[in-house]
């Protein structure tokens, strides 16, 4: 399962594509070639059972695809979060009295640099974290934790450092869990039974010109593999080509490059 995640999109939308119209074809040959049509009189009535049969296909679909893409967008915004969360903390921390800051700073940078580099690689090959990163932020949290303000100043400026440091954990957590997150085997089952059974109902009518019954049925199976396309695409928003793009973290990485650049001298 995880090579479909792994592969590039077009050979992806190739992979789902070709067996749905392979079936749906084969299923149009088959039934005109054991003569399984219904009889002409019949057209109409089961055209109201496969409206039926559509329509209820088509909410579920329509609902699963924009679940899908919810869960795509709330992962963006939560590594976007994240990686403004770990760069707050950089600046805030500027505020702070030696050694503390350096050591929230040096383990702030080291923390993005292994999220991007050993982190996100990891997670999107389908691991569940990587244990250096996550050894980093523990180190990360522990400083400020224990750090302990000695004037008004230190205090007002740790308040923020504390905050930001609980968003970082926060949305580290959620990008964890909502990354890894995918749908559930039983119901990529209802959803390949639930095509087949829609374009099936198609199989049957009877049509006078082999070529429309051929092109109709095509055209449904079509529809139907770029509407999974797009779920599967989508399905586990950081694993695969399709993924939640890291550029926040390297913006931020940037960033506190530009920002040592400006001050290193002060």
């Amino acid at each position: 399962m995880q090579l479909i995640f792994t592969l590039p999109l077009f050979f992806l939308f190739m992979l789902i594509l070709i067996p749905f119209l392979l079936l749906a074809l084969a299923g149009v040959w088959l039934v005109r070639h054991k003569n399984w049509m219904l009889a002409p009189a019949d057209n109409s009535t089961a055209a109201f059972a496969h409206a039926f049969v559509g329509v209820l296909y088509a909410v579920a679909l329509g609902l699963m695809t924009v679940g899908v893409q919810g869960a795509y967008t709330e992962v963006e915004m939560v590594v976007m979060k994240e990686a403004y969360s770990a760069g707050d903390l950089y600046v805030d921390s500027e505020g702070l009295p030696e050694p503390s800051r350096s050591d929230i700073q040096n383990l702030t940078k080291k923390y993005i640099d292994s999220v991007l580099q050993k982190e996100w690689p990891a997670l999107a090959s389908g691991s569940l974290g990587d244990e250096e990163t996550k050894s980093i932020v523990d180190e990360l949290s522990h400083k400020v934790i224990t750090y302990v303000p000695k004037t008004s100043h230190d205090v007002v400026i740790y308040a923020e450092v504390l905050s930001k440091m609980n968003d970082l954990l926060d949305q580290r957590r959620e990008r964890l869990h909502l990354g890894s997150a995918g749908i559930e085997v039983v119901t990529w089952i209802v959803v390949l039974f639930g095509a087949v059974i829609t374009v099936g109902i198609a199989w049957f009518y009877n049509t006078q010109s082999a070529r429309a019954h051929y092109c109709l049925v095509a055209s449904m199976s079509i529809m139907f593999g770029l509407m999974i396309f797009l779920i599967v695409a989508m399905d586990h928003p950081i694993r695969g080509k399709f993924g939640v793009s890291n550029v926040p973290f390297k913006q931020v990485q940037n960033d506190l490059v530009e920002w040592e650049e400006r001050f290193e001298n002060d």
